[in-house]
């Protein structure tokens, strides 16, 4: 049998045998709560000869004192001898444990976040500013406090609030769990909050990606090709191009057709060979966006011996003033036998990628599939302190710096052209990496030695304008024509989606 009634502060206390098995410590929370809000929850009490003693509510009657507003407390009455206190005590206390997305919820409430509107919801919760600890949107300050208060959560506001931005992040992708992790303890909020700003991010450059290529689909692009040398790119100033790549002739490997005086590539030194390959990268670098991209493609020659050919072109690029961003060893699958003596088959070459000086670049990388092939968290290695770290991996990873395809198919442009013929093209796949990574639609791109124009065709499929420069008459012809034909192929594609 039992009964509710108000019972005075000074007619309550503990019974002995709670004491026994409890100490209570005062709760700022709950006193805060008692005292801006009053009692929510019944204190569970015995009567004994005219005195009230709390079995259960133990912290709402010390958080009462504390507030000081409060004079009486509600309260059940039971009826029962003292050998059943401590079972009942323990009935009493057999709560279910609320989940924490329903806590979230009930704080929605508590904030006034009302409506749909993702912008107003951000303007109310100050996620625009979350690090600031003065910045805490319309709701302000103060209602943050009481919201953690009322429900319990023994944090700040800033942190309640990195709690909501994670919720609110869930209601659009919920598929890392990041407030389950949170509610059985897999992750601290800190933690949960910068995984889903990992997650945001990967989402944004996964949808800048995706309008890139939309884009690169529907821009109108242009081409022009120069029958010149490269020595001298004055007269291309005014294009000033955002990214070039290139692949020069390798020393004493091949002799191409109408190559003029230079006959670049066929000097009789190796330092003869330097110094001309750099009057290139100096007429380019003249006429370069600031913010522009070089990408090179180089080759070692063994003939005579191994000369560091590639080393020293590095060197070379060093001392012209570019900075090396990195270099990506390009492994041919089907490259032809070349016998070396003491030595295996080489089968590589190398790509150099370079800046201009202190350029500031728009680098969205070409990407693969990972393993799982989803977006999902996993554990890396562990801190100093011994606690779990964790990452969020994306439905894809960046490539590396290693490429392997096959050396060039004819058929890439024998196509455009059967009786055209050209000695070593790059393949059309060596520059969709550098262009896919480092180029937006709209860009200037230009290859100083365009010869089968490989790298002209991959540019204006990207949306890009494309410049082509060569020495050799027939090679420019080859490439206008090239260049004719896949512009009507584009112009084709983007009328039949029209359609």
């Amino acid at each position: 049998m039992k009964k509710t009634i108000r019972v005075p502060l000074g007619e309550l206390e503990i019974h002995p045998l709670v004491l026994g098995i409890k100490r209570y410590q005062p709760n700022q929370f709950m006193t805060f709560t008692m005292k801006h809000f009053g009692q929510k929850t019944a204190v569970i009490v015995v009567e004994r000869k005219g005195k009230y003693y709390i079995i259960d509510g133990g912290h709402r009657y010390y958080s009462a004192i504390e507030a000081s507003n409060i004079d009486t407390l509600e309260c059940v009455v039971l009826d029962i001898p003292d050998s059943e206190i401590i079972d009942n005590r323990i009935t009493y206390n057999q709560k279910i444990k609320v989940h924490l997305s329903e806590k979230c919820t009930n704080i929605e409430h508590m904030l006034g976040l009302l409506g749909n509107d993702q912008g107003k919801r951000n303007d109310l919760l100050g996620m625009k500013n979350i690090d600031d600890e003065n910045e805490y949107g319309t709701a302000g300050r103060d209602k943050f406090e009481i919201a953690c208060m009322q429900s319990g959560l023994d944090f700040s506001g800033r942190t309640l609030r990195k709690l909501m931005a994670v919720y609110e992040y869930e209601k659009t992708d919920n598929s890392l769990g990041l407030i389950e992790g949170i509610d059985n303890g897999t992750y601290k909020i800190d933690g949960a909050y910068n995984l889903m700003l990992s997650s945001r991010d990967k989402d944004d450059k996964k949808k800048t990606k995706q309008k890139i290529k939309a884009e690169a689909v529907n821009k109108d692009v242009w081409f022009e090709v120069f029958n010149q040398s490269s020595v001298d790119l004055s007269n291309l100033k005014k294009y000033r191009p955002h990214f070039a790549m290139f692949s020069p002739t390798y020393w004493t490997m091949k002799e191409y057709r109408n190559q003029g005086e230079m006959k670049y590539g066929q000097e009789p030194t190796l330092k003869e060979y330097l110094d001309n390959s750099r009057k290139f990268i100096n007429a380019l670098m003249d006429i370069m966006d600031e913010n522009g991209v070089i990408v090179i493609v180089i080759g070692e020659s063994y003939a005579g011996g191994y000369k560091s050919i590639i080393t020293q072109y590095e060197m070379m690029l060093l001392e012209s003033g570019l900075e090396v961003i990195g270099r990506c060893p390009w492994i041919k699958s089907n490259s032809t036998p070349v016998i070396v003596k003491d030595f295996f088959r080489p089968v590589d070459e190398m790509i150099f990628v370079c800046k201009m000086k202190d350029a500031v670049l728009n680098f969205h990388p070409k990407m693969k599939a990972t393993k799982e092939g989803k977006k999902m968290i996993k554990k890396s290695h562990k801190a100093k302190d011994g606690t779990n770290r964790f990452y969020v991996q994306a439905e894809e990873t960046i490539v590396s710096n290693v490429i392997t395809t096959p050396v060039v198919n004819d058929s890439e442009y024998k196509k455009y052209d059967p009786n055209f013929t050209h000695d070593a093209p790059a393949p059309m796949a060596i520059y969709e990496r550098f262009v896919e990574s480092y180029t937006l639609p709209g860009m200037t791109c230009i290859d100083i030695h365009c010869g089968a124009g490989q790298g002209l065709e991959i540019f204006a499929r990207h949306g890009c304008h494309a410049i082509g420069v060569d020495i050799d008459p027939v090679s420019v012809e080859f490439c206008k024509k090239r260049m004719d034909m896949v512009l009507a192929e584009r112009n084709e594609v983007e009328l039949q989606q029209a359609a």
